[in-house]
């Protein structure tokens, strides 16, 4: 068994197409299938099976291509640490971050880095916590930014980098800006929220439920964050939920944090890499400095309250 089949098949596996892998992998189609069948006859077993639009993983190869992430995850880890000890310096670090605190905490990070004697470049990746810890645990990252689980699986290592409030935003000269109002008067707006299985959205269906509440379906459901949609909630009578650091960001322009009975939520942001990954020491230097801006952020909204409507 070769590592350079292994690669072949795991090519294979995600494209489902012979002619579309041979492509990326810069061979002949000839010779990704010699590969493949090197492979199979080597496990005696059949790891793809033809289908109109091309190959699907066999059970067997469905197991395989599943240890063969690890694997390629362990050789990059073994080419990163020989690097870095050949050299004091690693090329790439790929880090994923939820979208509230970009702006606060990652770009400074990042800005640390440029102009640094260690040549370090980034792929960043902006998902929500469930696609981050995903990613992470599947090994397509180094670094994720993203809520603290309880209990914090048990691959991964965690420092808790602090807390991340939440709240009810709306525009600003909204008519619950404008007004006393109660939860029903929120329930009857329209809405701009995540998924179901984002803390987001389970505290304001909870917020609704406890008060003996129904609330409507959203009028917008969305996969990323709903500040991404803040040129909406600005123009309109939506209501979202935005984070302390987005509403305090750029993204937050024209919008403004619901008084009572509006709750504020908070929620702890950790960093999180995997337990038995080489840790270098641009890793090092990494969560360092995550670690002292997010510090230095924390204070920065502890003297900086967030905006009122009123």
């Amino acid at each position: 068994m070769q590592l350079k089949d292994l690669q072949s098949f795991r090519i294979v596996a995600e494209l489902g197409n012979l002619h579309s892998a041979a492509d990326v992998l810069g061979v002949t189609q000839p010779a990704l299938s010699k590969a493949i069948q090197r492979l199979e006859t080597s496990l005696g077993v059949r790891l793809f099976e033809r289908t109109p639009r091309g190959v699907a993983l066999t059970a067997i190869g469905q197991a395989l291509y599943a240890r063969n992430l690890r694997l390629g995850q362990m050789v990059d880890d073994m080419r990163q640490e020989v690097q870095d000890l050949k050299t004091g310096q690693s090329g790439e670090l790929r880090i994923g971050t939820v979208p509230a605190v970009v702006e606060s905490v990652v770009t400074p990070v990042l800005a640390s880095f440029l102009g640094a004697p260690r040549d370090v470049r980034f792929q960043a990746h902006v998902q929500l916590s469930g696609v981050l810890m995903h990613q992470l645990e599947t090994g397509l990252l180094d670094f994720a930014i993203a809520a603290v689980q309880d209990p914090t699986p048990a691959a991964l290592s965690c420092v808790v980098l602090g807390e991340q409030q939440s709240f009810v935003v709306a525009r600003k000269g909204h008519p619950l800006h404008r007004r006393p109002f109660t939860l029903q008067d929120m329930a009857s707006q329209p809405w701009a929220l995540p998924p179901s299985n984002i803390a987001l959205r389970v505290w304001v269906e909870s917020m609704f439920a406890e008060a003996g509440i129904e609330m409507p379906a959203a009028f917008l459901q969305t996969d990323a964050s709903p500040a991404v949609f803040a040129p909406l909630v600005r123009t309109s009578n939506l209501l979202t939920v935005m984070t302390a650091d987005s509403l305090g960001a750029s993204t937050g322009a024209g919008l403004a944090a619901l008084p009572a009975p509006a709750p504020v939520w908070a929620l702890q942001i950790g960093l999180f890499w995997r337990r038995n990954a080489y840790f270098s020491a641009v890793m090092k230097d990494f969560r360092d400095q995550v670690v002292a801006v997010f510090s230095a952020r924390d204070a920065g909204l502890d003297r900086q309250p967030p905006k009122a409507g009123r």
